[in-house]
């Protein structure tokens, strides 16, 4: 049986960060990296943005090849990995086995899907790859219209670029808010005017019913009763961890793989770190899981260190942002749908900023659009310290 010192399993960036993370802290040996895809890792924001909208055609790689060449790595590319042998240390592929001394899981996180009818046709699109962004950024080239489900970030930056290739955009969204997640409904309102302003049409409070066409989507109904004609559609519902080839090895599963912040599971040699994994964050003194470029740059960065048995884990206040018709959109720390809201300016003015407090009045998240770098790092500041509302902002 062929065997690495470190086995990597997920081709994103929380790959490609801990690999160079590795080796900077003194990490030795043997490494492979398994990829399902067929690129090496690449960053995802620019999928919903430049990249999407044909500004560059250049894949936003992490690192080139000669990256992976110089640091040792055989990388495994539209490779999966069927089942994990804990007991056995190694990971079963569809062509053999490979052992490993450390594992890493990065594998991330994919879209859901919507169950109606239709959603088969062609014309009918989620985003997470590089493919999936060339295949819409394909389609939007011969199509007039197009529709998004869902008001999320990929919706919402989706929604965003296709109208800023002047196509005739139509959002569907199952709730009433913009960013429905983000719980602040003045800037969902504001959301909603700018969206409106810039041409795209919002059908909120409906649920899609069916995809309609003949071999190709050419309507989308809704359980309402709304019909909306449409060239595509791209749905951005939500993502699920991916972790079913787990099943069975014991490593813990609860939304995610489940580890510490040291990013270790609960089985010796095995670690995760990215969008699937669930990890203790020690400033709210709680597990999270969180989707987002920061999250598995940061993760990555530190999982590496560890690897290498250098001093490194999770220690941070969680970031986050968007980008959308120019604006952008940053979050700190834990914006929880449900926390109690303060909110100072306005987006329109693009100049706001928002606090997020608990229970006991502290505060464990921000939101801000337009400030400088010396009042994002003092409400970073003021959300490890857990300042009170009363006393925290600029």
């Amino acid at each position: 049986m062929q065997k690495s010192d470190l086995v990597i399993v997920g081709g994103g960036l929380a790959s490609a960060r801990a690999i160079k993370s590795y080796r900077e802290s003194g990490g030795e040996g043997s490494i492979a990296l398994i990829s399902r895809d067929s690129t090496l890792p690449y960053h995802r924001p620019p999928l919903s943005k430049r990249f999407l909208r044909g500004e560059t055609d250049e894949e936003p790689l992490v690192e080139d090849e000669a990256f992976y060449r110089d640091h040792g790595v055989e990388v495994m590319l539209e490779t999966s990995v069927t089942s994990v042998d804990t007991q056995g240390r190694a990971v079963e592929l569809e062509a053999g086995r490979l052992g490993y001394e450390k594992l890493l899981l990065a594998t991330g996180a994919w879209p859901r899907r919507l169950s109606v009818p239709g959603a088969d046709l062609e014309g009918v699109f989620s985003l997470r790859t590089v493919a999936n962004s060339k295949a819409i950024r394909d389609a939007a080239a011969d199509a007039r219209l197009a529709v998004i489900v869902g008001a999320g970030f990929i919706g919402m930056e989706v929604a965003a670029s296709l109208r800023q290739l002047e196509k005739d955009v139509t959002m569907i969204h199952l709730g009433h808010w913009l960013f429905d997640q983000l719980g602040v409904e003045q800037l969902s309102g504001e959301l909603a005017a700018l969206y409106e302003e810039k041409g795209v049409r919002l059908v909120l409070g409906n649920e899609v019913e069916a995809f309609h066409g003949n071999g190709g989507v050419e309507k989308v109904t809704t359980k309402s009763g709304k019909e909306v004609e449409t060239d595509l559609a791209v749905v951005g519902i939500g993502v699920e961890p991916i972790t079913d080839f787990l099943e069975g090895s014991g490593v813990e599963l609860d939304d995610g793989i489940v580890v510490d912040e040291r990013f270790q599971t609960n089985v010796p040699g095995v670690y995760a770190a990215g969008d699937a994994a669930r990890f203790y964050d020690p400033l709210f003194k709680k597990r999270r899981r969180i989707e987002h470029w920061s999250n598995a740059n940061y993760q990555g960065t530190e999982v590496g260190k560890v690897l290498a048995g250098a001093e490194g884990g999770y220690d941070t206040v969680s970031t986050f942002f968007t980008e959308i018709f120019g604006i952008t959109i940053k979050v700190f720390g834990d914006a929880k749908r449900d926390a109690t809201c303060a909110v100072h300016g306005s987006l329109r003015d693009q100049d706001l900023y928002v606090l997020y407090g608990d229970e006991n009045e502290e505060v464990i998240g921000a939101l801000t659009v337009g400030q400088s770098e010396e009042v994002e790092e003092l409400l970073k500041q003021q959300i490890a310290t857990h300042a009170t509302m009363s006393g925290a902002g600029p």
